[in-house]
C-alpha cells in the first residue's frame, strides 16, 4: 500500500473505510451519551462528536506504535493520515455546535471569555490541527518530504495535549469529587483525558524501545 498510497483508488478505499469506522464509534457515542444523559437533545450529538474526534486521534496517533510492535499491521499505516483528518472534522463541528449549544458562552459572550482556558486553549488547539490538516493535501506533502511532514506532525501531540489540559481546568473539581467517591460513571472528558495520557505514553514507548535496541546493537 505504500507505494501507492497517492493512488485515487487506494485513497478512496482508505477514505471509505476510515469514514465508515468514524460513523459507527460516532453512533455508539450517541448511545451511550443518550443512555446516561437523557433526553436527547442537541449536547447529545455535540458531546459524541467530541468523543468520537478523540477516538479518531487516538487511533491515529497510536497507528504508528501498533505497526512498530506488529508488522502485521505495517499495511494499515497509511490510515494514520485520514483517521487523525476525520478527527480534525468530528472537533471542528463539535467546535461549531458550541456555537449553537451555549451561545451565551461561545458567541454573544465569545469577547469576554476569550481568555479563558475554555476558548483560549480550544483555539490553540484547533489551529495547530487546523494547520497539520493544511499540510496533509498531497501536494504540500511531497512538496515537504516525508521526513519533514513526519516531523512537523508531531504538534498534533500538542494540540492533543492542550485539549486534555482544557478539560482538566474546565472540570476538575468534579474530577476531584469523583476522585474522592468514586462512585457512578467516570466524567467522559475525564475518561477521555485519560485516553490522551495512555497514547502519549503508549508513543513514548516506542523512542525508549528503539534507544534500548540501538545501545544492545553498539554494544
Amino acid at each position: 500500500m505504500a507505494k501507492d498510497i497517492f493512488h485515487q483508488s487506494i485513497k478512496q478505499k482508505i477514505w471509505t473505510n476510515s469514514f465508515v469506522f468514524s460513523l459507527i464509534v460516532f453512533v455508539l457515542f450517541i448511545l451511550a451519551t443518550a443512555l446516561l444523559e437523557k433526553p436527547f437533545s442537541l449536547l447529545t450529538i455535540n458531546r459524541a462528536m467530541a468523543g468520537t474526534s478523540a477516538i479518531m486521534f487516538a487511533a491515529a496517533f497510536s497507528l504508528s506504535g501498533f505497526c512498530y510492535y506488529w508488522d502485521f499491521l505495517d499495511t494499515k499505516i497509511a490510515y494514520r493520515k485520514y483517521l487523525g483528518l476525520l478527527g480534525f472534522w468530528y472537533a471542528l463541528a463539535y467546535s461549531i455546535s458550541l456555537l449553537i449549544v451555549d451561545p451565551e458562552r461561545y458567541l454573544i459572550g465569545f469577547t469576554k471569555n476569550f481568555f479563558t482556558a475554555d476558548i483560549l486553549l480550544g483555539l490553540m488547539s484547533m489551529t495547530i490541527f487546523g494547520f497539520i490538516a493544511i499540510i496533509s493535501n498531497d501536494k504540500i506533502m511531497l512538496k515537504m518530504g516525508p521526513h519533514r511532514w513526519r516531523k512537523t506532525l508531531r504538534l498534533g501531540y500538542l494540540a492533543w495535549v492542550l485539549l486534555a489540559l482544557r478539560a482538566y481546568l474546565i472540570e476538575k473539581n468534579l474530577w476531584l469529587e469523583y476522585f474522592q467517591s468514586l462512585e457512578g460513571f467516570p466524567p467522559p472528558r475525564l475518561l477521555l483525558s485519560l485516553l490522551v495520557v495512555a497514547v502519549i505514553i503508549f508513543r513514548l514507548s516506542i523512542t525508549f524501545s528503539k534507544c534500548f535496541k540501538f545501545k544492545k546493537i553498539n554494544k
